[in-house]
Protein backbone atom coordinates (compact mmCIF):
# COMPACT_ATOMS: atom_id res chain seq x y z
CA UNK A 1 0.00 0.00 0.00
CA UNK A 2 1.79 3.39 -1.21
CA UNK A 3 1.56 6.57 1.27
CA UNK A 4 -0.22 8.74 -0.16
CA UNK A 5 -0.40 12.83 1.10
CA UNK A 6 -3.60 12.50 3.18
CA UNK A 7 -2.34 9.29 5.15
CA UNK A 8 1.15 11.18 6.03
CA UNK A 9 -0.97 14.51 6.74
CA UNK A 10 -3.00 12.37 9.19
CA UNK A 11 0.54 11.03 10.99
CA UNK A 12 2.23 14.07 10.99
CA UNK A 13 -0.50 15.05 13.31
CA UNK A 14 -0.51 12.09 15.20
CA UNK A 15 3.12 12.66 15.97
CA UNK A 16 3.15 16.27 16.38
CA UNK A 17 -0.09 15.32 19.44
CA UNK A 18 1.89 12.80 20.83
CA UNK A 19 5.25 14.93 21.02
CA UNK A 20 3.63 17.85 22.70
CA UNK A 21 2.10 15.96 25.14
CA UNK A 22 5.38 14.48 25.81
CA UNK A 23 7.68 17.42 26.19
CA UNK A 24 4.27 19.13 28.23
CA UNK A 25 4.89 16.17 30.69
CA UNK A 26 8.90 16.96 30.30
CA UNK A 27 8.17 20.83 31.18
CA UNK A 28 6.55 19.78 34.56
CA UNK A 29 8.81 17.19 35.65
CA UNK A 30 11.81 19.59 34.90
CA UNK A 31 10.49 22.15 37.21
CA UNK A 32 9.33 24.38 34.07
CA UNK A 33 12.11 24.44 32.35
CA UNK A 34 12.42 27.35 29.50
CA UNK A 35 14.31 25.11 27.07
CA UNK A 36 11.58 22.66 27.69
CA UNK A 37 8.82 25.15 27.41
CA UNK A 38 9.76 26.77 24.41
CA UNK A 39 9.84 23.44 22.58
CA UNK A 40 6.35 22.77 24.02
CA UNK A 41 4.88 25.83 22.53
CA UNK A 42 7.14 25.41 18.89
CA UNK A 43 5.31 21.90 18.85
CA UNK A 44 2.27 23.12 20.20
CA UNK A 45 2.18 25.76 17.55
CA UNK A 46 3.78 22.87 14.58
CA UNK A 47 0.56 21.22 15.16
CA UNK A 48 -2.15 24.17 14.59
CA UNK A 49 -0.26 25.03 11.84
CA UNK A 50 -0.69 21.51 10.15
CA UNK A 51 -4.14 21.37 10.93
CA UNK A 52 -4.98 24.64 9.24
CA UNK A 53 -3.03 23.42 6.28
CA UNK A 54 -6.01 20.93 5.89
CA UNK A 55 -8.81 23.55 5.82
CA UNK A 56 -7.46 24.18 1.98
CA UNK A 57 -8.81 21.55 0.92
CA UNK A 58 -12.14 23.44 2.08
CA UNK A 59 -11.37 25.77 -0.19
CA UNK A 60 -9.88 28.40 2.72
CA UNK A 61 -6.94 30.26 1.73
CA UNK A 62 -6.48 32.59 4.51
CA UNK A 63 -6.35 30.58 7.58
CA UNK A 64 -4.00 28.00 5.57
CA UNK A 65 -1.78 30.35 4.06
CA UNK A 66 -1.25 33.44 6.17
CA UNK A 67 -2.40 32.14 9.85
CA UNK A 68 -0.72 28.58 9.23
CA UNK A 69 3.05 30.12 8.22
CA UNK A 70 2.92 32.59 10.45
CA UNK A 71 2.70 30.13 13.57
CA UNK A 72 5.14 28.18 11.49
CA UNK A 73 7.47 31.03 12.11
CA UNK A 74 6.17 31.42 15.62
CA UNK A 75 7.41 27.37 16.15
CA UNK A 76 11.12 27.79 14.82
CA UNK A 77 11.08 31.59 16.48
CA UNK A 78 10.25 29.11 19.98
CA UNK A 79 12.88 26.94 19.02
CA UNK A 80 15.70 29.86 18.56
CA UNK A 81 14.54 30.84 22.21
CA UNK A 82 14.79 27.33 23.47
CA UNK A 83 18.18 27.20 22.05
CA UNK A 84 19.08 30.70 23.27
CA UNK A 85 18.00 29.77 26.83
CA UNK A 86 20.04 26.56 26.79
CA UNK A 87 23.16 29.01 25.38
CA UNK A 88 22.32 31.47 28.86
CA UNK A 89 21.06 33.96 26.40
CA UNK A 90 18.77 36.34 26.62
CA UNK A 91 15.26 36.27 24.65
CA UNK A 92 14.46 39.53 23.46
CA UNK A 93 12.13 39.81 20.18
CA UNK A 94 13.79 39.18 17.47
CA UNK A 95 12.00 35.59 17.63
CA UNK A 96 9.17 36.82 16.13
CA UNK A 97 10.52 38.73 13.21
CA UNK A 98 9.65 35.65 10.69
CA UNK A 99 6.22 35.82 12.08
CA UNK A 100 5.91 39.66 11.38
CA UNK A 101 7.42 39.47 8.08
CA UNK A 102 5.48 36.97 6.57
CA UNK A 103 2.08 38.52 8.23
CA UNK A 104 3.50 41.36 6.62
CA UNK A 105 4.63 39.68 3.13
CA UNK A 106 0.75 38.69 3.16
CA UNK A 107 -0.53 41.72 2.39
CA UNK A 108 0.77 42.26 -0.94
CA UNK A 109 -1.67 40.32 -3.14
CA UNK A 110 1.38 39.34 -5.78
CA UNK A 111 2.66 37.33 -2.60
CA UNK A 112 -0.33 35.97 -0.76
CA UNK A 113 -1.61 34.40 -4.05
CA UNK A 114 1.94 33.21 -5.38
CA UNK A 115 2.84 29.50 -4.32
CA UNK A 116 6.27 30.01 -5.94
CA UNK A 117 7.25 33.07 -3.65
CA UNK A 118 5.67 31.57 -0.59
CA UNK A 119 8.18 28.70 -0.94
CA UNK A 120 10.64 30.42 -1.77
CA UNK A 121 10.33 32.90 1.47
CA UNK A 122 9.12 29.77 3.44
CA UNK A 123 12.52 27.81 2.49
CA UNK A 124 14.59 30.93 2.77
CA UNK A 125 13.04 31.40 6.30
CA UNK A 126 13.87 27.88 7.54
CA UNK A 127 17.24 27.67 6.47
CA UNK A 128 18.00 31.08 8.31
CA UNK A 129 16.34 29.90 11.24
CA UNK A 130 18.39 26.82 11.02
CA UNK A 131 21.60 27.92 10.71
CA UNK A 132 21.15 30.38 14.21
CA UNK A 133 20.12 26.90 15.88
CA UNK A 134 23.66 25.63 14.05
CA UNK A 135 25.59 28.81 15.41
CA UNK A 136 23.78 28.27 18.67
CA UNK A 137 24.45 24.59 19.70
CA UNK A 138 28.31 24.99 18.64
CA UNK A 139 28.69 27.70 21.40
CA UNK A 140 26.77 25.51 23.68
CA UNK A 141 29.62 22.29 22.54
CA UNK A 142 31.82 22.48 25.55
CA UNK A 143 28.86 21.46 27.54
CA UNK A 144 27.60 18.95 25.27
CA UNK A 145 29.84 15.81 25.50
CA UNK A 146 27.17 13.31 23.84
CA UNK A 147 24.61 15.01 22.09
CA UNK A 148 26.72 17.89 20.33
CA UNK A 149 27.09 15.71 16.98
CA UNK A 150 23.50 14.20 16.81
CA UNK A 151 22.25 17.66 17.16
CA UNK A 152 24.47 19.12 15.06
CA UNK A 153 23.76 16.11 11.99
CA UNK A 154 20.01 16.72 12.59
CA UNK A 155 19.85 20.48 12.38
CA UNK A 156 22.19 20.23 9.01
CA UNK A 157 20.03 17.70 7.23
CA UNK A 158 16.91 20.18 8.13
CA UNK A 159 19.17 22.96 6.38
CA UNK A 160 20.35 21.03 3.62
CA UNK A 161 16.47 20.09 2.83
CA UNK A 162 15.41 23.36 2.57
CA UNK A 163 18.28 23.97 0.48
CA UNK A 164 17.74 21.50 -1.93
CA UNK A 165 14.05 22.21 -1.78
CA UNK A 166 14.86 25.91 -3.08
CA UNK A 167 16.01 24.14 -6.63
CA UNK A 168 13.68 20.87 -6.68
CA UNK A 169 10.50 21.95 -6.30
CA UNK A 170 8.47 23.53 -8.74
CA UNK A 171 6.05 24.92 -6.76
CA UNK A 172 3.31 24.20 -9.02
CA UNK A 173 0.30 23.67 -7.41
CA UNK A 174 -0.98 19.78 -6.50
CA UNK A 175 -3.77 18.20 -8.15
CA UNK A 176 -4.18 15.48 -5.50
CA UNK A 177 -6.82 15.18 -3.23
CA UNK A 178 -5.68 15.58 0.41
CA UNK A 179 -5.58 17.91 3.61
CA UNK A 180 -1.79 19.66 2.17
CA UNK A 181 -2.75 19.97 -1.04
CA UNK A 182 0.59 22.17 -2.04
CA UNK A 183 2.70 21.46 -4.92
CA UNK A 184 3.94 17.90 -5.57
CA UNK A 185 6.83 18.28 -3.45
CA UNK A 186 4.65 18.63 -0.45
CA UNK A 187 4.84 14.53 0.44
CA UNK A 188 8.79 14.95 0.97
CA UNK A 189 7.92 18.12 2.80
CA UNK A 190 5.56 16.35 5.15
CA UNK A 191 8.17 12.89 5.22
CA UNK A 192 11.26 15.31 6.42
CA UNK A 193 9.24 17.08 8.69
CA UNK A 194 8.15 13.93 10.85
CA UNK A 195 11.19 13.01 11.20
CA UNK A 196 12.96 15.82 12.02
CA UNK A 197 10.42 16.86 14.78
CA UNK A 198 10.96 13.45 15.87
CA UNK A 199 14.61 13.66 15.77
CA UNK A 200 14.91 16.94 17.29
CA UNK A 201 12.46 16.79 20.51
CA UNK A 202 14.46 13.60 21.51
CA UNK A 203 17.80 15.80 20.97
CA UNK A 204 16.50 18.35 22.74
CA UNK A 205 15.25 16.55 25.66
CA UNK A 206 18.86 14.26 26.20
CA UNK A 207 20.87 18.07 25.67
CA UNK A 208 18.67 18.86 28.42
CA UNK A 209 19.47 15.89 30.72
CA UNK A 210 23.18 16.16 29.51
CA UNK A 211 23.51 19.99 30.85
CA UNK A 212 21.48 19.44 34.01
CA UNK A 213 24.02 16.20 34.76
CA UNK A 214 26.78 18.20 33.71
CA UNK A 215 25.35 20.72 36.36
CA UNK A 216 24.58 18.31 39.36
CA UNK A 217 28.08 16.90 38.79
CA UNK A 218 29.82 20.39 38.91
CA UNK A 219 27.45 21.45 42.48
CA UNK A 220 28.80 17.94 43.77
CA UNK A 221 32.39 18.49 43.59
CA UNK A 222 32.60 22.55 44.01
CA UNK A 223 32.08 24.44 47.35
CA UNK A 224 29.25 26.73 46.59
CA UNK A 225 30.26 29.41 47.82
CA UNK A 226 34.26 29.99 46.74
CA UNK A 227 33.65 27.67 43.80
CA UNK A 228 37.08 26.14 44.48
CA UNK A 229 36.82 22.21 44.68
CA UNK A 230 35.39 20.49 47.93
CA UNK A 231 36.94 17.53 49.77
CA UNK A 232 35.72 14.87 47.77
CA UNK A 233 36.72 16.15 44.33
CA UNK A 234 40.18 16.68 45.58
CA UNK A 235 40.67 13.16 47.26
CA UNK A 236 39.75 11.65 43.90
CA UNK A 237 41.42 13.71 41.79
CA UNK A 238 44.46 13.66 44.48
CA UNK A 239 44.86 10.04 43.71
CA UNK A 240 44.93 10.40 39.67
CA UNK A 241 47.92 12.92 40.12
CA UNK A 242 49.80 10.47 42.78
CA UNK A 243 49.32 7.36 40.30
CA UNK A 244 50.75 9.35 37.58
CA UNK A 245 53.52 11.09 39.78
CA UNK A 246 54.72 7.25 40.78
CA UNK A 247 55.18 6.35 37.45
CA UNK A 248 56.87 9.39 36.09
CA UNK A 249 58.88 9.05 39.26
CA UNK A 250 58.09 12.68 40.35
CA UNK A 251 57.90 13.86 43.95
CA UNK A 252 54.29 15.59 44.99
CA UNK A 253 53.27 17.43 47.99
CA UNK A 254 49.88 18.04 50.65
CA UNK A 255 49.36 21.48 52.20
CA UNK A 256 46.96 22.45 54.26
CA UNK A 257 45.86 25.96 55.21
CA UNK A 258 44.04 27.43 57.89
CA UNK A 259 42.91 31.56 58.07
CA UNK A 260 44.37 32.56 61.16
CA UNK A 261 41.46 34.13 63.12
CA UNK A 262 39.17 33.49 61.55
CA UNK A 263 36.11 33.29 63.45
CA UNK A 264 37.50 36.92 65.34
CA UNK A 265 37.19 37.97 61.55
CA UNK A 266 33.50 36.95 61.60
CA UNK A 267 32.53 38.09 65.01
CA UNK A 268 34.12 41.62 64.17
CA UNK A 269 32.87 42.36 60.75
CA UNK A 270 30.10 40.14 60.16
CA UNK A 271 29.78 36.61 58.60
CA UNK A 272 29.40 38.60 55.11
CA UNK A 273 32.49 40.11 55.37
CA UNK A 274 33.63 36.54 56.50
CA UNK A 275 33.07 35.21 53.15
CA UNK A 276 34.92 37.78 50.80
CA UNK A 277 37.76 36.80 53.06
CA UNK A 278 37.32 33.11 52.05
CA UNK A 279 36.75 34.00 48.68
CA UNK A 280 39.56 36.18 48.43
CA UNK A 281 42.13 33.50 49.63
CA UNK A 282 41.06 31.05 47.11
CA UNK A 283 41.12 33.59 44.46
CA UNK A 284 44.83 34.01 45.75
CA UNK A 285 46.05 30.22 45.72
CA UNK A 286 43.95 29.64 42.21
CA UNK A 287 45.93 32.09 40.65
CA UNK A 288 49.09 30.85 42.19
CA UNK A 289 48.63 27.34 42.01
CA UNK A 290 50.53 25.02 39.22
CA UNK A 291 48.49 24.02 36.81
CA UNK A 292 49.04 20.13 37.62
CA UNK A 293 47.97 20.96 41.07
CA UNK A 294 44.43 21.08 42.85
CA UNK A 295 42.79 22.95 45.30
CA UNK A 296 39.54 22.64 47.26
CA UNK A 297 37.86 23.80 50.72
CA UNK A 298 37.68 20.93 52.96
CA UNK A 299 35.17 23.27 55.78
CA UNK A 300 35.31 26.48 57.40
CA UNK A 301 38.87 28.57 57.28
CA UNK A 302 40.69 25.09 56.14
CA UNK A 303 41.77 24.25 52.64
CA UNK A 304 43.68 22.13 50.99
CA UNK A 305 45.96 21.55 48.26
CA UNK A 306 48.57 19.19 46.20
CA UNK A 307 51.03 19.86 43.68
CA UNK A 308 53.54 17.56 42.17
CA UNK A 309 56.76 19.04 43.56
CA UNK A 310 59.70 18.81 45.68
CA UNK A 311 59.40 20.10 49.18
CA UNK A 312 62.07 22.65 48.38
CA UNK A 313 59.71 23.94 45.69
CA UNK A 314 56.19 23.93 47.71
CA UNK A 315 57.61 25.58 50.19
CA UNK A 316 58.38 28.12 47.67
CA UNK A 317 54.96 28.20 46.30
CA UNK A 318 53.71 27.86 50.21
CA UNK A 319 55.87 31.21 51.04
CA UNK A 320 54.53 32.94 48.05
CA UNK A 321 50.71 32.69 49.01
CA UNK A 322 51.54 33.25 52.65
CA UNK A 323 52.81 36.59 51.43
CA UNK A 324 50.26 37.43 49.02
CA UNK A 325 47.69 37.01 51.61
CA UNK A 326 49.54 39.26 54.06
CA UNK A 327 50.19 41.98 51.56
CA UNK A 328 46.59 42.11 50.44
CA UNK A 329 43.50 43.70 52.63
CA UNK A 330 40.34 42.78 50.84
CA UNK A 331 37.66 45.46 52.53
CA UNK A 332 40.34 47.42 54.31
CA UNK A 333 40.52 43.53 56.27
CA UNK A 334 43.59 42.12 57.35
CA UNK A 335 43.90 38.47 57.65
CA UNK A 336 46.50 35.89 57.52
CA UNK A 337 47.31 32.43 56.84
CA UNK A 338 49.35 29.22 58.43
CA UNK A 339 50.12 26.43 56.08
CA UNK A 340 51.62 23.23 56.59
CA UNK A 341 53.04 20.98 54.14
CA UNK A 342 54.28 17.78 53.51
CA UNK A 343 56.14 15.87 50.40
CA UNK A 344 56.29 12.35 49.84
CA UNK A 345 59.43 10.21 51.05
CA UNK A 346 58.86 6.46 50.03
CA UNK A 347 56.41 5.25 47.34
CA UNK A 348 54.17 3.76 49.65
CA UNK A 349 52.92 7.70 50.84
CA UNK A 350 49.56 7.70 49.82
CA UNK A 351 47.48 11.54 49.39
CA UNK A 352 45.47 10.45 52.91
CA UNK A 353 49.07 10.04 54.55
CA UNK A 354 50.50 13.15 53.18
CA UNK A 355 47.64 14.79 54.35
CA UNK A 356 47.82 13.59 58.12
CA UNK A 357 51.62 14.73 57.88
CA UNK A 358 50.76 18.33 56.83
CA UNK A 359 48.31 18.45 59.53
CA UNK A 360 50.78 18.21 61.99
CA UNK A 361 52.55 20.66 60.45
CA UNK A 362 49.95 22.66 60.40
CA UNK A 363 49.70 22.16 64.37
CA UNK A 364 53.23 23.33 64.62
CA UNK A 365 53.20 26.37 62.47
CA UNK A 366 50.29 27.68 64.52
CA UNK A 367 51.30 26.73 67.57
CA UNK A 368 54.48 28.65 66.77
CA UNK A 369 52.53 32.22 66.61
CA UNK A 370 50.52 31.31 63.37
CA UNK A 371 50.83 33.73 59.87
CA UNK A 372 53.78 30.87 58.93
CA UNK A 373 54.82 27.69 57.17
CA UNK A 374 55.57 24.63 58.07
CA UNK A 375 57.28 21.04 56.58
CA UNK A 376 57.19 17.76 58.08
CA UNK A 377 59.29 16.92 59.62
CA UNK A 378 58.42 19.91 61.71
CA UNK A 379 61.45 22.11 61.72
CA UNK A 380 61.10 25.82 62.78
CA UNK A 381 58.32 27.87 61.61
CA UNK A 382 59.44 30.30 58.41
CA UNK A 383 57.21 33.72 58.90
Amino acid sequence: MSLDIYTLFVCELYVLGFLSIIMFFAWIGSQYDRVLGFTCLSLVFTLIAVFLSSLRSSGLHFLPVAVGNVLVMLAYGGLLNAFRRFCGKPIGTHWLLGALLWALLCGFPAFYYSLPKRVLVLCIACIVYTAALIQLVWLARATLKVTFWPAQLLLWIHLLFHLARLFLDSAIPSTLPGAIGGSNFSIYVILESILFVIGLTFTILAMVNEQMQSVLKHASMHDPLTSVWNRRALFNEAEKIVVRCRRQNRPFSAILFDLDHFKSINDRYGHQQGDQILIHFCDIVRGLIPAEGRFARLGGEEFAAIIPAAAKDAEVWCETIRREVCASQPNSIAYSVSIGFATVTHQQQGFDDLLALADKALYHAKASGRNRIAQHPVTAGIS
